[in-house]
């Protein structure tokens, strides 16, 4: 029997899951929930404190769990008295275990689907909460993990590149890409992570040649093969690490809109995931570090974007 992990905070206390959950435990997957039962809302409760964060599920069940999923996401995201901080916890969900398959299967167009999917609910849910992106940049607890700062990336990005006019077929795909771009480091060692927290302009001549690998793996090559992949989502994944002063991986001085976009954001998010600052204090290292890698009126006009959505 195969399984594939879905992050717990997809499931929902008192409603029936049809289809078996399971732990891992010990190399063993023990079954946890059988189908059509529930889970009780204090056990729910207790596994959410106890930061359990995956289930499993047989792979012979995922369309199951994605039609699940799916009825969850319609009737959560829909719902006027739904909580906030709920619609916030289950597309958050969505993104990372649509993070996880593509870690495991970046080549598979199920994997793909689901990422853009998960994108195009996290981009949903921020239109339509206008409290959420504060929220979600709220937690003093800044995680180091690659699927929270991609997350973040994200919703940062969509809403941001709206007030600057990008077309929504153009966000579409940069949501999409932002969510996906850092996906190739999550497969790598732990010496390597480590260069993710520490800031760009600190790595050495050899670190940054390191890092800047995930630019150009054997990830983007398979993506590129892909025919359901758009070509534009691929540029801006490939594209991510690159500025205007053209000191990223493939030296390029001319961005497109999009592009400085996603490498703007992603550049101040790493400060807080990456570095552990508060949006306020990178914001203000972003104005001095990075003078010069973009457009100075587009990082002026992103300061008080951030500051009109309370993030700062």
């Amino acid at each position: 029997m195969n399984y594939t992990p879905v992050r717990i905070s997809t499931l929902k206390a008192e409603m029936d899951i049809p289809f078996n959950v399971y732990i891992h435990f010990k190399e063993q997957y023990l079954k946890y929930l059988s189908d059509g039962t529930q889970i009780e809302k204090a056990k729910f409760k207790k596994l959410r404190r106890q930061k359990i964060t995956k289930f499993y599920i047989d792979a012979t069940d995922e369309n199951k769990y994605q039609q699940f999923l799916d009825d969850l996401l319609n009737q959560t995201l829909n719902d006027d008295k739904a909580e906030v901080d709920e619609k916030i916890s289950i597309v958050e969900g969505q993104a990372e275990t649509a993070l996880d398959r593509m870690q495991d299967d970046p080549g598979s167009e199920s994997s793909f689907d689901m990422t853009r999917k998960a994108a195009q609910n996290l981009r949903k849910m921020i239109f339509e909460n206008p409290e959420a992106l504060a929220r979600m940049f709220g937690n003093a607890d800044n995680s180091d993990d690659i699927a929270k700062h991609s997350i973040n990336v994200c919703v940062l990005a969509s809403k941001f590149a709206a007030s600057e006019k990008v077309s929504d077929e153009d966000i579409d795909f940069l949501c999409t890409a932002a969510l996906m771009h850092d996906v190739a480091i999550a497969k790598m060692s732990d010496e390597y992570k480590e260069l993710f927290h520490k800031p760009r302009a600190d790595l050495s001549a050899k670190e940054k040649l390191e890092y800047f690998k995930h630019c150009d793996m054997n990830f983007i090559s398979m993506l590129a093969d892909r025919p359901y992949i758009n070509e534009h989502v691929i540029n801006l994944i490939k594209n991510h690490e690159e500025n205007l002063q053209g000191s990223g991986p493939y030296k390029k001085t001319k961005l497109e809109k999009s592009e400085e976009i996603l490498s703007l954001v992603n550049t101040y998010e790493k400060k807080i995931s990456g570095e552990g600052l508060t949006p306020d204090a990178a914001i203000k290292k972003m104005t001095i570090d990075e003078m010069g890698n973009y457009d100075l009126k587009m990082i002026n006009r992103f300061k008080d974007f951030l500051k009109a959505e309370g993030v700062i």
